[in-house]
């Protein structure tokens, strides 16, 4: 009887409910669905609501895979296309948690200083100021680079903890962040790419995890896209004017120029369960 009575509530949907992600975007949803739209031209805080096909992230078929996706677009003269996630109140990224981050996309080209993930924080003047805690982006060689900002100073204060190759082209890739905000200088960071568990560099102790890092010293959220990397404003491949009204109505940049970039985004979740909620997307 006892044994059978097991079998019922173990076997019971309601026993088994496994747990809700913070974040569930599948290639196909709309933008909303990740998160809040950020398009930005050339100047820091030229906020832009609409760039027509100069600048845009928007559902669409990824040419190479077939696949739904989210499509960032962004021409030169342009700095940002992203979509801020954990940007509502019931959603935030708290203190003392543990947060698991599964990102796969397909990233057209590269460019040295073009950024693909930021862990950054909004309320950049609060002290302590850090900004971009995790800042993942390209360097020269198109090597992919995770930046860590101490906090301090002007915000700006980053240092290399990570660097290791990523495919670009057709090819499509997995990264998986898992994220502790312990704010008493014991917060760390794991980190995969195509479901492989990676190892921080040699300062900073040659193992799977960065420890007693602060990750969290405010209003923090992860962003996805393309951001930075824009041509020069000598450049005379496009503009670097801030639109009136936040709406751009210039001309696109020729095709050819090697500051036009594409990405897209097949799959993101979120969990502040376990690394198991998001290994869709991490690609583990």
């Amino acid at each position: 009887m006892k044994l059978s009575l097991l079998a019922a509530l173990v076997s019971s949907p309601f026993m088994l409910t496994a747990a809700k992600l913070i974040v569930d975007f599948k290639g196909g949803d709309q933008p909303s669905t990740l998160g809040n739209v950020e398009l930005e031209g050339q100047d820091l805080g030229c906020d832009i609501t609409s760039a027509g096909n100069a600048a845009f992230i928007k559902t669409e078929k990824d040419p190479a895979t077939g696949k739904d996706a989210l499509h960032y677009h962004r021409d030169p003269h342009f700095r940002r296309a992203e979509v801020k996630a954990m940007a509502k109140a019931d959603n935030k990224a708290v203190e003392d948690k543990t947060y698991y981050i599964g990102y796969n996309f397909r990233l057209e080209k590269a460019n040295d200083g073009l950024v693909i993930f930021q862990w950054k924080k909004s309320d950049k003047e609060a002290a302590p100021k850090q900004n971009i805690p995790l800042y993942v982006h390209f360097n020269s060689k198109l090597d992919l680079v995770i930046e860590y900002t101490i906090p301090g100073t002007d915000g700006s204060n980053r240092e290399i903890v990570w660097t290791g190759p990523l495919s670009i082209g057709n090819n499509s890739n997995s990264l998986g962040f898992v994220i502790n905000t312990n704010n008493k200088g014991k917060g760390w960071l794991e980190f995969y790419v195509n479901g492989k568990q990676q190892k921080f560099n040699a300062a900073h102790g040659g193992g799977h995890r960065l420890e007693n890092v602060f990750l969290l010293t405010g209003d923090t959220s992860p962003k996805f896209g393309i951001y930075r990397a824009e041509a020069a404003g000598s450049s005379n491949d496009g503009t670097r004017y801030c639109p009136s009204g936040g709406v751009y109505t210039g001309e696109v940049a020729p095709a050819g120029t090697d500051r036009i970039f594409n990405s897209y985004v097949h799959r993101v979740q979120i969990s502040d369960t376990s690394l198991e909620e998001v290994k869709e997307a991490a690609g583990l």
